[in-house]
């Protein structure tokens, strides 16, 4: 590459530029042809186009890192990353899959979205947080980010679930942060965080009950302490069908959020499968949405267990016992 008949050297450039990111105007100003950047930007060419103005300095697909990076410089230095590709920064999952970099710029400020950069301006800037060097929102700022934009139930739900069990975020300072921001697009996450509220376990079983008379399978017995063959207590059994020695239980997401509830139901589980139980689990949404595929699940399961040889295990009441359902 020349500059005035003197050869522009590619370290040079290469020093020049922001983690292999260089806007096309800093080409220029470095005596960088227009055509030499075309030419070099083209499908063969050592470059490419990251985003509109930004040039990265080889000819590949970006990795996540490197596309917030470019985010980042394509909206200027008052930009943070935040939703999911903020959680990821943060050590909160993998933005690896997704299609987009979200990023929050202040309300005066214009910046297209474009290609995979997704720009948001707010008056609600946050406190920026440096995360691998990039500025980046606050984690619990990242997620309402994140959850806002999602269309499916599950997949929020499952976020949540993830940042809340790994002591990241409480679910008071989540729907304070919804509280606080837009309200567009947090409906379902309110949704969501209402299933956690006081006695949305207790709903849920009263549902589960009624779907379970339509089953056809055998009665159950509810809230029965299980013991092994040596009498070792197992687990509390919310609807357990004693012939074959199976446990279905409703999973609100109360008993898991915590890190020390989610801690625990995985080792009931353990306990219960070590033991030759079968344990049949669905949410509150599953009961309420997709009865038929859980009154499937139950039958199927059912004719699973009786298919085995029965555990040799003993319950009794829960008023017999003083356990607690974590075990």
């Amino acid at each position: 590459m020349k500059r005035g008949g003197a050869r522009i050297d590619a370290k040079v450039i290469a020093a020049a530029s922001d983690r292999g990111f260089m806007r096309t105007a800093h080409l220029l100003e470095l005596g960088v042809a227009s055509k030499t950047i075309v030419r070099r930007t083209q499908p063969d060419g050592s470059w490419s186009r990251a985003l509109p103005g930004l040039v990265f300095l080889k000819n590949r697909s970006l990795t996540p890192m490197e596309r917030a990076t470019a985010v980042a410089i394509y909206c200027g230095k008052d930009a943070v990353i935040s939703g999911r590709a903020g959680l990821a920064l943060h050590g909160l999952g993998t933005s690896g899959s997704l299609e987009e970099t979200f990023a929050l710029i202040p309300e005066p400020q214009h910046r297209k979205s474009v290609s995979f950069a997704v720009v948001e301006r707010t008056w609600r800037m946050p406190t920026a947080e440096l995360k691998s060097g990039l500025r980046v929102a606050p984690i619990v700022r990242c997620l309402c980010d994140a959850v806002r934009r999602m269309k499916n139930a599950d997949q929020c739900m499952a976020l949540i679930a993830n940042v809340v069990q790994r002591g990241a975020a409480t679910v008071d300072a989540i729907m304070k942060e919804l509280d606080a921001g837009s309200t567009r697009g947090t409906a379902m996450p309110r949704r969501v965080l209402r299933e956690l509220a006081a006695g949305a376990h207790s709903v849920a079983e009263a549902q589960a009950q009624k779907l379970y008379a339509r089953s056809g399978l055998p009665p159950m017995q509810h809230n029965v302490v299980v013991h092994d063959e040596r009498g070792k207590f197992l687990l509390i059994a919310d609807n357990w069908l004693d012939d074959v020695a199976l446990d279905w239980e409703i999973d609100s997401l109360e008993h898991h959020l915590s890190p020390a509830a989610h801690k625990a139901t995985v080792a009931r589980r353990e306990r219960a499968q070590n033991a030759g139980l079968i344990v049949v689990t669905h949410l509150p949404s599953d009961i309420r949405d997709d009865p038929e595929r859980v009154l499937a699940d139950l039958r199927a399961r059912y004719e699973q267990a009786k298919a085995r040889p029965r555990p040799n295990v003993t319950v009794r009441p829960r008023a017999d016992q003083a356990y607690r359902r974590s075990g």
